[in-house]
């Protein structure tokens, strides 16, 4: 595959994976593009292992506002690793919108599912007082 082809079928795959899942909280089909034994760290949280063990805590995370979508500002792949920098925007339940700023690190397989996950941002704004 070449360079090109690698990154298009990355930017796809995270287009896909946020566009159908992670925005419109689907936390089973965000769960479902890792590896049963795959792993999540969401900031500074401890990791979380196993696709159901994901689903769970993304459910949980999803409850926390109304809505959320992102909007990359770059997305690059380097053999198995995948970056995504993105704004975040959350609709809180107080009707308050927060946009922070993210970075994502996948580590796939050859079957394009995630082996490991790491997100980095600062969530201080999203759940502060009203």
């Amino acid at each position: 595959m070449t360079t090109s082809n690698a990154h298009a079928q990355a930017e796809c795959w995270a287009r896909q994976l946020y566009g159908e899942f992670v925005d419109q909280k689907d936390a089973a089909g965000f769960a479902a593009v890792f590896e049963q034994d795959g792993t999540l760290r969401f900031g500074n949280q401890p990791p979380i292992v196993g696709r159901a063990e994901i689903e769970e805590a993304i459910r949980q995370f999803f409850l926390a506002m109304i809505s959320l979508r992102h909007e990359f500002a770059n997305i690059s792949r380097d053999g198995d690793t995948l970056f995504l920098e993105a704004v975040v925007t959350y609709h809180r339940h107080d009707d308050k919108i927060v946009s922070v700023p993210a970075m994502t690190v996948f580590k796939m397989n050859d079957n394009f599912l995630a082996k490991s996950c790491r997100i980095y941002v600062d969530l201080t704004p999203l759940f502060a007082a009203i």
